[in-house]
């Protein structure tokens, strides 16, 4: 499944998340449990994507994967996708800013990870639409 976003930065962002993803996933396979920090920061994310842009432009191409992920063709299990990626402090501060979390909050958080974990992820990738960064 092949998810469009706008630039190459969303698409190295998501693509970086969903390769993190796996990651969390053999862990879990090899060991029985997610590893104690099974999140990356922002600058880990950035940095292990080779992604250009400076950390506080973060947010812009986030957005575009978490539109992405919630197209209404996605499966359900995607839409956590972004709760693996913190800040620093490893928090998350949902429904602020002028980000749409799009009914993700603290308290339903958990089953949203939980999904991401149980979807395969084999098959599905970003697509930049708009290559030039």
């Amino acid at each position: 499944m092949n998810l469009p976003v706008r630039t190459k930065n969303a698409m190295l962002l998501g693509n970086g998340l969903i390769a993190h993803i796996r990651t969390v996933q053999e862990y879990r396979k090899k060991h029985g449990k997610v590893p104690q920090r099974p999140y990356l920061t922002y600058t880990q994310l950035v940095e292990q994507t080779g992604a250009k842009l400076a950390m506080v432009g973060i947010g812009n191409p986030l957005d575009e994967v978490m539109t992405a992920i919630h197209a209404p063709d996605v499966p359900d299990k995607l839409r956590g996708l972004t709760l693996f990626v913190t800040d620093k402090s490893g928090t998350i501060a949902y429904g602020t800013g002028k980000h749409d979390w799009r009914g993700i909050n603290a308290k339903n958080a958990p089953q949203y990870r939980a999904a991401v974990l149980e979807q395969d992820w084999t098959d599905v990738g970003f697509v930049s639409i708009d290559q030039p960064v």
